[in-house]
This record gives C-alpha cells, structure tokens and sequence, in this order.
C-alpha cells in the first residue's frame, strides 16, 4: 500500500518535511529532460518546484513536457513526488504555492483537476 503523499500513477505534491520524501530526488530540470527521455525512475521525489514557477520558460517547459508524456506515464504508473517548499494555498477552485512571498499558480502546470488530500499539506493531480 502506498504510504501518504505517495499515490503510484499520479502526481503528489506535498510540503517539504510534512511527508516523508524518497531517497532518489531530482532537480525539475533533471525531471525535464527524463520526461523527454522517456526514463521516469519507478519512485522519485522531485525538488525545486517553486523556483522552476517563478521563471516562466521552465514552468513552460514542465507543463509541455509533462502533458507531452501524460498517456506514457498513466500507463507506467511511477510514482512522481514533488517535494515543496512553502504554503498551498485555495484561490476559488484551483490551488497555488506560497513561497517566499509570492503565490505561485500550480494550474498552469498541474491542471484544474488539483485535489487535496491530508490536512492541506497534500496535493495529488492526475498525469
């Protein structure tokens, strides 16, 4: 059974400390070009999400690269865990990332369909 904050075939979310992260963790540049490369290690946890928001291009990138592999992820089913920094916080329906005093949309990366899970420190979105 997956433990909290690491559903296999989905994208968790979590806040750094609040759930326990995997041993393999990666830059989102790294998870970038894997995602290109089509080698999405089984379990990682990736770091660096709020940076990667805050400069326009990469989240770009992100969001191109992981709608480009969605149907191959689904049907691998890894178990991609991006370990945060900050707050999530409700903006009406959707959720963003407080870090260092600015809000992050996470929609223009993980889409609409953000739901949250534990006590607000727990985020899953679909590949």
């Amino acid at each position: 059974m997956a433990g909290p904050g690491q559903i296999p075939g989905r994208y968790n979310l979590v806040i750094k400390e609040a759930y326990e992260a995997f041993e393999h963790q990666i830059p989102v540049t790294e998870f970038v070009q894997r995602l290109e490369d089509d080698d999405v290690p089984n379990k990682v946890s990736v770091v660096g999400l709020a940076d990667a928001l805050a400069e326009e291009d990469m989240a770009n990138e992100l969001a191109r690269e992981m709608d480009r592999r969605a149907n191959d992820l689904e049907y691998q089913s890894p178990t991609v865990q991006f370990v945060v920094e900050g707050t999530f916080h409700r903006s009406g329906r959707t959720y963003d990332l407080r870090y260092d005093g600015e809000l992050y949309s996470l929609q223009r990366v993980f889409g609409p369909q953000l739901e949250r899970k534990g006590d607000g420190d727990w985020l899953v979105a679909p590949f």
